[in-house]
């Protein structure tokens, strides 16, 4: 049962705003420090009005010794009159009686506070010397003070005491204004918490109207930050940068979408016409075969974009598991351009090599792809009998291989837009030449999931420069790895 119980407040609390949670909260901790306050206060008080009235008590007894005598007989007698130069005596007090040691009664006399003559007796007894609270049978609450004395050979004790109910009267009157007056602080606490809440978050309420009208079609709005130093502000400027990161990505995606579905829409419209052209009338066999190997020449196409989108569609998800192993990235070059030398031999084009043996850590063939891509590239974009020109060396810090072929270049604005999926600077040109705008995307993702980065500068005399820079730690790590084990290949 207390569990159900402790259940059912967790979430009722759960389902309060934050704005009443934290009036709660601050008039709690408002109303807990009040009530310490509150016993503090009252014990303090208190424990003076009991030194104060223990310190009047004191100041009787000692005027009280100087006024006992002996006298010529051998007894005691108060030889103080009522007033001393202005000073009333026992003032302080409700009365004052002497006892001799066997509880012979000497003297008793009224004090200044006891008006309607001297209050009920308070019986004699035995014990220690010192201050103790007694009540009498009337009901009267009495603080006494019992002291031996001796005069001139006499010994006697004096008793003096002080109602307390003046003291219970004042301290009534205390708790009475602190048990009034806590629980208006408290509630007053809870109402200027409540109202301090609402202006603390009052940004939330504006970025929370704000982003309920943000939709996929309204990414580029953003929540309005009156403070971005603040906790809120910093949230704010998050969501923010995350609404940016979103729009980047519905853009990218639904141009990667079109790009996409038009990549596959259109070698799939050139079997289907090839097809359709084939079957509307007989032709010699000639014809087929040159209608059947157009048709594999797309689905050949088709293949290539497939695979593309899905390389990158597995790279997004992150399930292309990277190798990591020391290669010779020189032996890794040389592969790539006897690969793709055929395509250059095909335009006339010379492809000069100067590359030196460069051990690297990573995956060699993801690294291969790249490299394959970007010389795929400028075989393409180089003109017929030009020079393609591949050169590796380390370079300070780093290991850099640059693809520079005799292309027409890429002004300053295409520069990194020719990374992004399906870009490209002339759409015509690129569809004519069979590409699909997907080569360098992976290119550039190859590189950096290996620690590296991919550039392109123009050449001073005409073409592009696309560099493939590693850090040395590569290095450095693929020379542990060479000193603990024989690379592969080796």
């Amino acid at each position: 049962m207390p569990t159900d119980t402790g259940t059912l407040l967790t979430r009722r609390w759960a389902a309060l705003s934050i704005r009443a949670r934290l009036s709660m909260i601050y008039a709690t901790a408002l109303g807990v420090m009040l009530v310490i306050y509150a016993v503090f206060v009252y014990t303090t008080v208190r424990e003076r009005f009991v030194i104060e009235v223990d310190h009047r008590l004191d100041q009787e007894v000692e005027i009280a010794e100087q006024a006992l005598v002996r006298d010529s007989s051998g007894r005691l007698f108060w030889r103080m009159p009522d007033r001393v130069d202005g000073y009333e005596t026992l003032a302080n007090m409700l009365w004052l009686d002497v006892h001799l040691p066997d509880g012979a009664l000497v003297y008793r006399l009224a004090g200044g506070y006891a008006k309607n003559g001297i209050a009920d007796e308070l019986p004699f007894g035995r014990r220690a010397p010192g201050f103790f609270s007694a009540k009498l049978d009337s009901g009267l609450s009495l603080r006494v003070l019992q002291r031996e004395i001796e005069v001139d050979g006499i010994r006697a004790v004096i008793r003096t005491a002080f109602p307390e109910e003046q003291v219970e009267r004042e301290l009534a009157s205390l708790l009475w204004v602190l048990t009034i007056g806590l629980p208006l602080a408290i509630g007053a606490a809870g109402i200027s918490g409540y109202w301090l809440a609402g202006r603390v978050l009052a940004p939330v309420a504006k970025m929370t109207d704000e982003a309920q009208s943000i939709t996929a079609d309204r990414l580029d709005a953003r929540l309005p930050i009156a403070n971005p130093n603040d906790e809120l502000g910093r949230l704010g400027t998050t969501f923010n940068d995350l609404f940016a990161r979103l729009g980047q990505s519905f853009d990218q995606l639904k141009r990667f979408t079109s790009e996409a579905s038009h990549e596959l829409r259109t070698p799939l419209t050139v079997i289907r016409s090839v097809g359709e052209v084939a079957l509307r009338e007989r032709r010699d066999e000639a014809a087929y075969r040159d209608t059947i190997g157009t048709m594999l020449e797309e689905s050949d196409r088709l293949t290539q974009l497939v695979q593309s989108l899905l390389m990158l569609a597995r790279a997004d998800s992150g399930r292309i598991v990277l190798g990591r192993e020391a290669f010779d990235l020189g032996r890794l070059t040389w592969d790539a351009v006897n690969h793709l030398r055929v395509l250059a031999e095909e335009k006339g084009q010379q492809i000069e090599v100067a590359v030196s043996s460069l051990m690297v850590l990573g995956d060699p063939a993801v690294l291969r792809q790249a490299v394959v891509n970007i010389l795929d590239n400028a075989i393409k974009y180089s003109p017929v009998d030009k020079t393609i020109r591949v050169i590796a060396e380390k370079r300070g810090d780093e290991v850099v291989l640059e693809i520079a072929d005799s292309g027409p270049g890429i002004a300053v604005e295409h520069r990194e837009k020719i990374f992004d999926r399906f870009y490209r600077v002339d759409p015509a040109r690129s569809r004519e030449t069979g590409g699909f705008g997907l080569g360098l995307a992976i290119a550039r993702w190859a590189v950096v999931v290996n620690g590296g980065r991919l550039e392109v500068d123009n050449r001073p005399g005409g073409g592009s420069i696309f560099r493939i820079a590693l850090p040395s730690e590569m290095v450095a790590k693929a020379s542990a790895v060479l000193s603990n084990e024989t690379p592969k290949g080796a």
